[in-house]
């Protein structure tokens, strides 16, 4: 998780701290390469305006509930737009 803060100790967002867009798309795309929980291989990060879209296909449910998070702890959780697709089944967690 990356934590920004402002000079009260307030948390800032990449956007709110003066990042670019490419910047904030290369810091989640690190963040999900980075992530050893699942294959981020079939994941696009782009940018809208202020809001990360993730886009492409993960290979179970509940690997793109772990990509939106490892996003919005670079971003905020308001702006990450899921438009990721489960290709497979549930993790199992036995």
């Amino acid at each position: 998780m990356v934590l920004r803060l402002d000079a009260h100790g307030w948390s800032l967002s990449s956007f709110e701290a003066g990042h670019s867009s490419s910047a904030t798309k290369a810091a989640v795309r690190c963040a999900l390469e980075a992530s050893s929980d699942f294959d981020s291989t079939r994941v696009i990060v782009s940018t809208l305006g202020d809001y990360v879209v993730l886009e492409g296909f993960v290979r179970c449910q509940g690997d793109d509930a772990l990509a939106v998070d490892i996003a919005a702890s670079i971003v905020g959780p308001a702006r990450v737009h899921n438009r990721l697709i489960c290709r497979g089944f549930p993790k199992n967690t036995n």
